[in-house]
């Protein structure tokens, strides 16, 4: 290979990776490796000292395109970021069977999950139920003057009302016991006696990961969800919303 032809091909590879570190081209687009081995095919051409500080600034771009394949790679783990591919080479090598059971497990009509629950349709049933008839209700309202009383606890917390000790209290009662258990798997951890615990559990521990009390990693291919309690609460750089379905599956031991 003449001297020139040596030149520019080094060029080629220094621009190249200048254009990973100052354009944002994708770094996986750069094939490392195999600009290495020609860089070591060139080496024992270079003679003169300008084609030697060539190769050192080509080796030096491609050392850095490594470091920011390595960065893209945290980047993308930190916002639980799975990759296409990965995604529909899954699908392919699942069965008709299982992408049905996935979808069966999946699915949450709206009007299941967030308007008709056992307790409304039981309040829905009283309501109609106790509902004086439209002649009795047209001879007109008859008006029973009630002494102001108190409502217990458990009665505020059947109207979904929790004073904010009582609640504050049971983050921190959450919170130690994940402390006691260490790094646990989510499910396991918020799986409760009874669909409703598990509900509660699952609950109050979405708000000890807003506050940043609790640290959660991802494994997207095995779908593996692990919250470890921190220390101390921790201000994330980054905010990304992870939704997790529940279903009555998931409730009892």
């Amino acid at each position: 290979m003449k001297g020139t032809e040596r030149r520019e091909l080094i060029l080629r590879i220094i621009d190249l990776c200048e254009s990973v570190s100052k354009k944002g081209l994708n770094p996986f687009d750069v094939q490392v490796r195999e600009f290495f081995d020609r860089l070591r095919e060139l080496l024992p051409l270079l003679k003169k000292h300008e084609e030697l500080y060539l190769d050192l600034q080509a080796v030096v771009g491609l050392s850095d395109v490594i470091y920011q394949q390595g960065e893209w790679i945290k980047h993308r783990s930190s916002l639980l970021y799975l990759d296409p591919l990965l995604v529909l080479l899954k699908i392919q090598a699942l069965s008709a069977e299982e992408l049905a059971e996935v979808f069966v497990r999946s699915w949450h009509p709206v009007l299941e999950q967030e308007c008709l629950t056992p307790s409304s349709l039981k309040e829905g049933y009283e309501y109609w139920r106790l509902l004086p008839s439209l002649e009795e209700r047209l001879r007109g309202l008859e008006v029973e003057e009630v002494e102001p009383g108190l409502m217990g606890r458990e009665e505020l917390g059947q109207m979904g009302f929790l004073p904010k000790e009582l609640f504050e209290e049971m983050l921190d009662q959450l919170w130690m016991e994940l402390k006691r258990k260490g790094k646990i798997s989510y499910w396991d951890f918020v799986r409760g006696k009874d669909y409703t615990e598990t509900v509660r559990r699952a609950y109050l521990l979405s708000f000890l990961i807003t506050y940043g009390m609790v640290s959660v990693e991802m494994d997207p291919l095995r779908e593996e969800i692990k919250v470890e309690a921190r220390e101390k609460p921790e201000k994330r750089e980054e905010v990304f919303s992870l939704p997790i379905p529940l279903s009555s599956s998931h409730g009892g031991n």
